[in-house]
């Protein structure tokens, strides 16, 4: 990607921002931050982690049927390098960057390590969608809720169920036709040459759709636990199940390509969501911030991999 689109959606994204902060008061988000429950914070960053854990272990699990054997604790750390990455591009994609990082640490090919993330992506953004469509149907029945409301989080929702399905259909399809596709698409056009392999490895993938769901869902229940507890040690009187729909239908907004990581969006996102609970601005702002806060303080353990694929790269 350019480094003025780069630029460009950094600004989007700061922008929204300083709109949404000169609309709310400052000192009360500060506020509710110097409140925070350390003890359930740091309950949410084990939760994330946990959350990891599963998340590598779908990728380990998928590896190995692809024929590698590596150590665990290598697949997971190149899995957070990819996370910590994604935390700073546009709809997360630099977790794509992970087939890479196996790589330089393991010696795989990029294409069997894109095989064991890509498909399974596209699942876990289509079932993403199927949670944030239980979400509508949840707060619909809230007074208070706005058609416009309904609709901005159906329209989120139905283009990630569109990106989904793509992604499995280039996955699983014939390659003529998904090497013409990919061929214009900037990222994976790279991928084009090595598409048979691909696609072998991508039929593979597909025999193990139950564990890809088993371990899917096994995520979800953790990242529901991490906001969870961030809700707790903001003292937010949400339920457990109340975050489990909610993860999903704010989440998608962290993959919007228009900010970093969907950043702006999913603090306004997230304060209008919040608004129907008949929780401030305030507190809805700090919940968010408190979660970045959190996914990037465990991502930092994916930077020592990210330096030794830079180190490399200089060498």
């Amino acid at each position: 990607m350019k480094k003025s689109n780069i630029l460009i959606q950094i600004i989007i994204g700061i922008a929204i921002i300083v709109y949404i902060l000169n609309k709310l008061n400052p000192g009360d988000v500060a506020a509710a931050l110097k409140s925070t429950n350390p003890s359930y914070f740091l309950l949410a960053c084990l939760s994330y982690v946990l959350l990891n854990v599963v998340l590598a272990s779908r990728l380990n699990y998928l590896l190995k049927r692809t024929g590698y054997r590596f150590r665990f604790t290598d697949v997971f750390f190149s899995h957070m390098g990819g996370m910590m990455v994604g935390d700073i591009t546009p709809g997360r994609s630099g977790y794509f960057l992970t087939p890479s990082f196996l790589k330089k640490k393991m010696g795989s090919k990029v294409t069997d390590g894109m095989a064991c993330i890509f498909a399974p992506q596209g699942i876990e953004f289509i079932l993403k969608v199927g949670g944030a469509v239980a979400a509508i149907i949840y707060i619909s029945t809230f007074p208070g809720i706005t058609n416009d409301l309904i609709l901005t989080a159906a329209i989120g929702a139905a283009i990630l169920l569109v990106v989904g399905i793509l992604m499995l259909f280039i996955a699983f399809r014939d390659e003529k036709i998904t090497s013409k596709f990919l061929g214009k698409v900037p990222f994976f056009k790279n991928y084009v040459e090595n598409l048979s392999s691909f696609k072998e490895r991508n039929l593979g993938i597909k025999e193990n759709m139950n564990a890809i769901l088993l371990f899917t869902m096994t995520g979800w229940v953790f990242a529901a636990l991490q906001w969870y507890f961030l809700g707790k040690a903001l003292g937010l009187p949400l339920s457990y199940f109340d975050f489990f729909l909610l993860h999903p239908l704010l989440s998608i907004l962290m993959f919007v390509p228009i900010s970093p990581a969907g950043f702006g969006l999913l603090e306004g996102g997230a304060i209008m969501v919040f608004s129907l609970f008949l929780l401030p601005a305030e507190p809805a702002l700090a919940f968010i911030l408190l979660m970045r806060g959190s996914i990037l303080f465990v991502d930092l353990l994916g930077l020592k991999t990210i330096l030794g694929s830079l180190c490399d790269l200089e060498v």
